[in-house]
């Protein structure tokens, strides 16, 4: 393109490097490739019992507390002890009235673990738990 208006100047005329721009989008790409990956990748196995009813509780504010089969605690997906349950709960900043505590136990979790993550979030206010489970499925 010439703008100069007239044939046969010896004016430089404007040029679009595109290759910075290419080089950007294609880092881009590879990044939502890799980072894509990550969010496919399952968290934590567990197998929940299931319910016979459909009453949900539905909320935004929620944290998550995972017990696995072998007894392992997991608040928020980072593994804890229930010791430190309290000190989680409080670091959040969480108002026990508002929030509600999701609890996913797998069906092989001793009891005993259950009741004493039940008994740390009483002892920190959150008197709102609700435990999670699998509706069955509908023939």
């Amino acid at each position: 393109m010439n703008f100069s208006g007239k044939k046969g100047s010896s004016s430089l005329s404007p040029a679009v490097n595109m290759t910075p721009l290419v080089d950007v989008v294609l880092q881009l790409v590879l990044f939502f490739m890799v980072t894509a990956q990550f969010a496919v990748l399952p968290g934590l196995k567990l197998e929940l019992p299931e319910l016979a009813s459909k009453a949900l509780v539905q909320t935004d504010e929620r944290l998550e507390i995972s017990l696995t089969s072998q007894n392992d605690l997991f608040f928020e997906g980072r593994p804890t002890t229930v010791a430190r349950l309290g000190d989680l709960l409080e670091q959040t900043g969480a108002d026990g009235r508002e929030v509600v505590i999701l609890i996913s136990a797998d069906r092989e979790t001793d009891y005993g673990v259950v009741f004493q993550v039940i008994e740390a979030l009483r002892q920190k206010n959150f008197n709102r738990v609700v435990m999670a489970a699998t509706l069955p499925d509908r023939p």
